[in-house]
This record gives C-alpha cells, sequence and structure tokens, in this order.
C-alpha cells in the first residue's frame, strides 16, 4: 500500500495524534500571531491612544523613545523588514524542509526565534530593532511555513480544507489576544518581551512530535516511514496495527521549475492570475489592520474588532465553498468586489474624523478580504497540476509577501492622502474579483496531476456545467436515441470526483 492507503485504512485521518499534532499547530498559530501586529501598539503615536489608554506613558513608544514621531516613514521601514524576513524565511526554510526533514528545520527555527525575539526588547536603536524585526520575520515565517506543510501531512487529505479554516481562526484570536494584552502591557520593551516568552511553551511542544511519514516516504525511507505509522496508529487506538509500504512506481517527473509552470499556456494564466489575487489579498489585509488607528478613534478596539469579524468571515466560506451554487470561484469573486467596494466607501467618512460609520466600512472590508484569504488558500492548489503545484503554491505565497510589504507604508499614506490611500485599496480589491472570473471552478473535480489533465479538463468544456446542478439534457445521447437525463454532481470521494447519476 502507499502512504495514503495507510492513513485511510490503517492509521486514521485525523485520530488523537493527528489531533494532538493540529493542536500544537493551533497554540503556535495563537502566540505567533501577535508578533505581526506588535507594532500596530508600539509604534502609535501618544495622541492616538491617550484618551482611550490610562494606562500608557512615554514608555509605552517606540517613537517618543527614538524620537520619531516627526519621521513615520520610519516605522513603515521597520514593519516592511518584518515582511522581507517572512518573504526570505518562506522561500529558504522551504528548501531546508525538503531536504533535511520537517521536524529538525520547525526545531531549529523555532528554537532561535525565542532569544532573537526577546533581542528586540533589548534593541538600543531603531536600527537594531529593525533588524531583529527582520529575524524575527525570516523565523517565524519560515518556521510556520514549515509546521503547516507538516501538520497538514500529518492529516488525511479531506480535513484541509476544515484544518485550514480553524487556522485562519485561531490566527483571528490572536488578533484579538494582542489588542486585549497591549492594552494592559503597555511599556513597549515588556510587552515585546512577554510575547518572546510566550514562545517557549509552544517550542517544547515540537519535541513530542515525531517526523512527518509523508516526507520519509517521499525520500524512499520506507522503514523509517512504517515505524512512524505503527506508532501513531497505535496512538490512534488501533491494535496490531500491520503496515507494508510499497512505493509507486513514480510516473510523474518531480523535477518541474517555474520554467514548467509559465511554459504552458493556461497554467501560466493561472499563475499570473493568481499572483495577483495573493497580492492584493495580503496587501489590503494587513493594510487594513495597519490602518486601525485610522479607522477609529480606539485603536485597541478597532484592531479587536478586525479580528472579530474574522469569525463570521470564516463560517460564510465554511458553509458556501463546498455548495454547488457557490463553490470556489464565485466565493472569492464575490468576497475581493466587496472587499474593494467597503474600502472605497471608507471615503465618503473621510471628512468625518473616525466616525463609526467609517469603522462599520473598515470592519465590513477586512471581513471581506479575510474570506477570500480562507478561499484563496484552498482554491490555489485545486487549480494546478501535481507536477507544478509546490512551484505554484510557493510564487503565490511569494507575491503576497509583497503585498505584505508595501501594507507596511499605508499608514504614510493614508496620512498624506487618505483618499488616495482607500482608492488604491479599493481599485486593487475590485480588480482582483474581475480577474479572478477568468479562472474554472473547481469544486467537484479531481485536482489534475499532468499538464495534460488541465487540457483535457478544458475540453470537456465550462467547469460550470459540470460543478453546478444543471440539467444537461440529451448530451451525448441524442445520436444514440437516448433520452435519458443526466444530472452530473460532485460525489463524496476525497478526491472529489464527479459522480453520474441517471
Amino acid at each position: 500500500m502507499d502512504i495514503d492507503d495507510c492513513y485511510a485504512k490503517v492509521v486514521g485521518t485525523f485520530g488523537r495524534y493527528q489531533v494532538w499534532v493540529f493542536c500544537a499547530h493551533l497554540v503556535n498559530t495563537l502566540i505567533l500571531c501577535p508578533q505581526t501586529f506588535l507594532l500596530v501598539f508600539i509604534g502609535a503615536k501618544p495622541c492616538e491612544v491617550n484618551s482611550t489608554n490610562p494606562h500608557v506613558d512615554n514608555r509605552s513608544f517606540i517613537a517618543v523613545e527614538w524620537d520619531l514621531l516627526d519621521r513615520a516613514w520610519i516605522e513603515d521601514i521597520i514593519q516592511s523588514m518584518y515582511f522581507v524576513g517572512f518573504l526570505i524565511g518562506v522561500v529558504i526554510f522551504g528548501q531546508l524542509s525538503d531536504r533535511f526533514g520537517r521536524r529538525v528545520v520547525m526545531l531549529a527555527g523555532f528554537h532561535m526565534l525565542v532569544p532573537v525575539s526577546l533581542m528586540s526588547g533589548y534593541s538600543f536603536s531603531w536600527q537594531s530593532f529593525a533588524a531583529t524585526r527582520f529575524g524575527v520575520g525570516f523565523l517565524m515565517g519560515g518556521a510556520a511555513l514549515v509546521q503547516f506543510i507538516y501538520t497538514q501531512e500529518m492529516i488525511g487529505r479531506k480535513w484541509w480544507a476544515y484544518t485550514g479554516l480553524l487556522g485562519s481562526a485561531t490566527f483571528a484570536v490572536g488578533i484579538m489576544l494582542i489588542s486585549w494584552t497591549a492594552f494592559y502591557i503597555t511599556p513597549w520593551r515588556l510587552l515585546t518581551r512577554t510575547i518572546a516568552y510566550l514562545q517557549i511553551f509552544p517550542t517544547l511542544c515540537i519535541w513530542t512530535l515525531c517526523e512527518s511519514p509523508r516526507w520519509l516516504y517521499s525520500k524512499g525511507r520506507l522503514v523509517e516511514a512504517e515505524m512512524l505509522l505503527v506508532k501513531m496508529a497505535k496512538r490512534n487506538g488501533v491494535k496490531d496495527p500491520v503496515i507494508n509500504l510499497r512505493k509507486k512506481i513514480d510516473k510523474i517527473n518531480q523535477h518541474y521549475t517555474l520554467i514548467d509552470l509559465l511554459g504552458n499556456i493556461e497554467t501560466r494564466k493561472r499563475a499570473f492570475i493568481m499572483a495577483y489575487l495573493w497580492f492584493v489579498n495580503s496587501f489590503i489585509y494587513y493594510a487594513l489592520a495597519l490602518a486601525a488607528s485610522d479607522i477609529s478613534k480606539n485603536l485597541y478596539l478597532s484592531e479587536g474588532l478586525q479580528g472579530l469579524v474574522e469569525f463570521p468571515a470564516l463560517l460564510f466560506c465554511l458553509l458556501t465553498i463546498n455548495r454547488m451554487w457557490c463553490g470556489r470561484k464565485r466565493l472569492l469573486v464575490t468576497c475581493f468586489i466587496f472587499s474593494g467596494l467597503f474600502s472605497l466607501a471608507i471615503m465618503a467618512f473621510q471628512n468625518k474624523e473616525k466616525s463609526s460609520g467609517k469603522l462599520v466600512c473598515g470592519l465590513l472590508g477586512k471581513m471581506m478580504i479575510a474570506a477570500s484569504f480562507s478561499t484563496v488558500y484552498i482554491y490555489t492548489p485545486e487549480l494546478f497540476p501535481t507536477v507544478v503545484r509546490n512551484v505554484a503554491m510557493g510564487s503565490s505565497s511569494m507575491s503576497s509577501r509583497v503585498g505584505g510589504i508595501l501594507a507596511s507604508f499605508s499608514k504614510s499614506l493614508i496620512s498624506y492622502n487618505s483618499y488616495l490611500a482607500y482608492s488604491m485599496f479599493g481599485f486593487a480589491g475590485v480588480s482582483a474579483g474581475i480577474l479572478a472570473m477568468l479562472l474554472p471552478e473547481t469544486l467537484g473535480r479531481k485536482p489534475p496531476d499532468t499538464f495534460d489533465d488541465v487540457l483535457k479538463q478544458l475540453n470537456k468544456g465550462k467547469p460550470d456545467d459540470v460543478h453546478f446542478p444543471i440539467i444537461t439534457m440529451f448530451k451525448n445521447h441524442i445520436s444514440n436515441g437516448n433520452d435519458q437525463i443526466k444530472l452530473l454532481v460532485p460525489s463524496e470521494s476525497e478526491e472529489g470526483d464527479v459522480t453520474e447519476m441517471t
């Protein structure tokens, strides 16, 4: 049997051990999230929070300590350095984990993250603080990516969409956590160190995790993979599990590169569109988060609510993404366009300083872009064949980080010209929604394995004919004199094949 058969027939796709692995991932996500939004609070100006937080003083702001009040662009550079580190970390750690294994790279990354995070709290200048923030982004982005891959590899494929949405929900809780913590722990150095110390617990949890059997299997280390799978099966309550792995003859060349992805006209079109969609997702998501002080007069309430509104967004995704009348494509188009429209609507309240209308539009825009972010993570792997799926995900993720880097300057842009800033957010969202219309629907279709599979799917006709409950009368039957009616609906199989009902 191959590795997928082992999980489905012997080990279990989401047993007790996988639940523990997933919980460790959620705890780490919860504790690491505040690192991304730390500068929103310690980089604020005293006038933005003095009226809403009685606990703040001059020790609460890096701008006061390093005389940056008239040089707000420096804080944008510090935030952008974090995302630059994040981008580089994703690329390097992904390569290292493919070569040396998931567990060892996770351990190295998270163990180095704790002291580097602590160094941020002891910075003696804004330059040294920017350098440590780059290090935090590099280690956190890389190690967190590897843990996400590891968690997905330990769980059956049919659970991936649900675990992905739960991970997004945990990230939203992390946003609310940093908002609440920053309100009460106001000295910026103490807040930075507190977040660093909290990272020790999930780091220790990683020691209890084993290596990924899927990675061992991919490297041909079948005996080690079998031993780990047997151990996992026993922890899941399976009595006397028997596993005999057999490496299938790989008929697919595993050495495809970005050149191959762009060499095919259809995958090239999809790659460029998805790169833009990921860029817009990250750009609007973080721009609205970093602009919390402009959207509401209460920075802590605004940021906390931005985390809270992600829950209805995720619930919306959960209820619609697998519905035939909606699917991935229509959900993504809807979320992008409305995120852009709500961003444009903020301009209607610009003359009313920090009004409730501006707050509502900002929160609705954040809710829609959070929903699209969750959808695009599920949609992207289904669009590309197996041979270039990792390449496509990697290039899309890099585009996302570029969006985060540019979003770091959104606060200064809003201060310079708020109408220009929000019109950029709105145009980006609407244009992304329009471009998403050019993509095919994937609900109910088995993800392609090769470039030939992509071509075959295109030749079968419009995806909407397959993925929506439309009765196709006399299709391929008129010439045979068959007057039966066919209804094509997605099956309940894990691969999402289409079942034909007559």
